[in-house]
C-alpha cells in the first residue's frame, strides 16, 4: 500500500493509517469522518472493527421501528426461528458476495419485500421493487430463496407450509434487526458485520440449533 506524508483524502494533516479501503494513507480524523460514509471499508479493517466497538455507545435507538403496526410476539420467533435464520444467512451470504451492498440496500430492499407479500396475502401479487440495482438484487436474491424454501418444504412434506404472514412478520423481525444494528452511514455495513457475528463460519443455521440473536 502506498505511503503518503500527506492525507490522500485532505492533502492537509499527516497520515497515520493505511486505509485499504482507498488503498493510500489518510489521517486518523479523516478515518472516522469518512468511514463507510464516502470509503468502502473492508469488514476486516482493524480501524473499522476498532470503530464498531465504540460506536454503539454513541447511537441513539432508532426514534422508531420499521412497520410498528405489525406484531412480532416472542412466541412467533420461537417458532419460526430456523426461517429467520435462513433468510438472515441468505441476506449475509448476498452481501458478501456483493460488497457494495449496504445496510441501507438491505433495509429498503427488506421493506418492498414485505409490501409486496402483504399484496400476495390479500390475493394480488404486485412485486414493489426498489428503484436501486443493488438494492433490487437483494430484493430478488431473498425472494428467490423464499421460492425454494416453500418448494422445499413441500418436497419433505412439511405439515405446514409459511403463510404469507409468516413471511411477512420474520421480515418485520429482519427489518427490525437492521435499523437496531445499523450504524446509519451511507455506506455502513454494520448490519451485515451483525449478520456475519450471528454466522461466523458462514454456514446455513441448522434445523435443530436455535439461532440467538445478539442484542435482543
Amino acid at each position: 500500500m502506498a505511503a503518503t506524508t500527506q492525507c490522500a483524502i485532505c492533502q492537509k494533516k499527516k497520515s497515520r493509517r493505511d486505509c485499504p479501503g482507498i488503498r493510500n494513507s489518510i489521517c486518523a480524523p479523516c478515518c472516522g469522518a469518512e468511514r463507510e460514509v464516502t470509503v468502502d471499508c473492508p469488514l476486516d479493517c482493524v480501524y473499522l472493527r476498532e470503530a464498531r466497538r465504540h460506536e454503539w455507545e454513541r447511537m441513539p435507538p432508532p426514534q422508531e421501528l420499521p412497520f410498528p403496526e405489525i406484531e412480532v410476539s416472542d412466541g412467533f420467533l420461537a417458532e419460526h426461528e430456523h426461517l429467520i435464520g435462513q433468510i438472515g444467512f441468505r441476506l449475509l451470504r448476498h452481501a458478501l458476495d456483493n460488497p457494495k451492498t449496504t445496510d441501507h440496500d438491505i433495509q429498503a430492499a427488506m421493506g418492498k419485500l414485505i409490501r409486496t407479500f402483504e399484496t400476495l396475502s390479500s390475493g394480488i401479487y404486485y412485486e414493489s421493487l426498489p428503484e436501486e440495482g443493488s438494492q433490487i438484487g437483494v430484493f430478488r436474491e431473498v425472494k428467490k430463496f423464499l421460492d425454494e424454501y416453500q418448494e422445499q418444504e413441500k418436497k419433505r412434506g412439511a405439515l405446514a407450509l409459511p403463510k404469507e404472514e409468516d413471511v411477512i412478520r420474520s421480515l418485520v423481525f429482519l427489518s427490525r434487526l437492521a435499523a437496531v444494528h445499523s450504524n446509519r452511514r451511507a455506506r455502513g455495513r454494520a448490519f451485515v458485520d451483525f449478520l456475519r457475528h450471528t454466522f461466523p463460519e458462514t454456514s446455513a443455521p441448522k434445523e435443530e440449533s436455535r439461532l440467538i440473536f445478539p442484542g435482543r
